[in-house]
């Protein structure tokens, strides 16, 4: 994850460790002490930077696992949002194709009439497919609309829950 800065998280942890080493061996260095006092310092200064390391790592482990989970719950949103699209634009098609289907059958069955009826039959079948064919097209449209708009949010959503994550 990179932060305002651009810096990432685990170059924010190297980075921080490797000063505090340097910090302290030059604040020991430096100091006045016997060479038996220094490596006395310098061993506990090392424990200290084991135990940091330590809970650094705990703390990224258990941000991992918390962005994971935003992870998957925010996929889990996204497909039931491509679902739901895929169900609207399924079940107009399905519409469409019995519309059309009836049409035609109306269509053959006053072809088989009359002539002069024929001609104004099929054209009231095809505006009757016409209009199907549109509203089906605006109901796709919406649905496509909503579906856009869920995934924005959703990925809004995980991105603030992430960040949120990564200050705590």
């Amino acid at each position: 994850m990179s932060g305002k800065d651009g810096l990432d998280v685990k170059d924010f942890l190297i980075g921080g460790l490797i000063g505090g080493i340097i910090g302290s061996v030059t604040a020991l260095l430096l100091a006045p002490k016997s060479g038996k006092e220094l490596r006395g310092d310098l061993n506990d200064q090392v424990d200290v930077l084991k135990e940091k390391g330590s809970e650094w790592k705990d703390i990224a482990y258990e941000k991992g696992i918390e962005i994971g989970n935003v992870a998957k719950d925010k996929s889990s949103q996204l497909k039931d949002s491509a679902n739901d699209f895929a169900n609207v634009v399924k079940d107009k098609s399905q519409q469409i194709a019995g519309g059309i289907s009836k049409q035609g059958k109306n269509v053959k069955d006053i072809v088989s009439k009359n002539k002069e009826e024929d001609k104004e039959a099929i054209e009231k079948a095809v505006d009757n497919v016409k209009e199907d064919l549109k509203d089906a097209s605006d109901t796709v449209s919406d649905a496509s609309d909503k579906a856009k708009k869920e995934v924005k949010q959703t990925v809004k959503e995980g991105k603030e829950e992430t960040k949120k994550i990564v200050e705590k």
